[in-house]
């Protein structure tokens, strides 16, 4: 009797030290669930933060940037980046200033630029012992400087680069990708690094063509 005795008391004492084991187990998985959800709240709160600080969004509006961009496509933008040489970026024209451009940077600050009445020529090869050729000086394509880049500009916008033999610090000459339909550096005139909101990181709609931005 004494062992069956034993025997059901060692039973129920191990079956009751089971149930604990299982209960804290319970326990710890509901805190470690718990410290996990707020670690992840956390990390979105740090993320959503950043997102605000560094980036901001963009909806492509009109046919100016075509093929590379097309109307409703929706960008992320890297606020405050220095643009290079080709980067597509966003601006505020400076007559329209709840508007919202985006174009490609063709001229950075230091490129030679010269005028043929309303000819811009603009190039960034040039070495610096090589003099800039004056402004209405007419050269055939064969005496162009390699490199140099023509572009038609408004006369409003020649008369505002009248004197200028560089682009001057700060400021960039921007085109549309698609050049018969954009209103971009040839009416507008340089643009300042002030008006600029960011450089074009990643198209993230339509889905079918999501990716980084070239």
């Amino acid at each position: 009797m004494s062992k069956i005795r034993a025997y059901i008391q060692n039973y129920l004492t191990n079956r009751s030290k089971k149930n604990q084991t299982n209960e804290n187990k319970k326990v710890e998985m509901k805190k470690s669930r718990k410290l996990s959800k707020e670690i992840l709240f956390i990390l979105c709160m740090i993320i959503g933060i950043f997102f605000l600080i560094k980036i901001k969004t963009h909806m492509v509006s009109g046919e100016s940037m075509l093929p590379t961009l097309q109307t409703n496509d929706r960008l992320f933008i890297a606020k405050g980046k220095s643009p290079n040489r080709y980067s597509l970026i966003t601006f505020q024209p400076r007559e329209e200033k709840e508007e919202s451009y985006v174009k490609r940077v063709m001229g950075m600050p230091g490129d030679r630029i010269w005028l043929d009445h309303n000819t811009l020529y603009l190039n960034y090869q040039m070495s610096d012992t090589n003099p800039t050729p004056q402004n209405n000086w007419y050269l055939s394509g064969e005496e162009l400087p390699d490199g140099t880049l023509k572009i038609r500009i408004t006369w409003e916008t020649a008369a505002k680069l009248e004197g200028l033999s560089s682009i001057p610090e700060n400021q960039f000459f921007v085109l549309g990708d698609n050049r018969a339909n954009s209103t971009d550096s040839r009416q507008l005139g340089l643009i300042d690094l002030q008006q600029i909101e960011g450089v074009v990181q990643y198209r993230y709609y339509p889905f079918n063509r999501l990716g980084p931005i070239d």
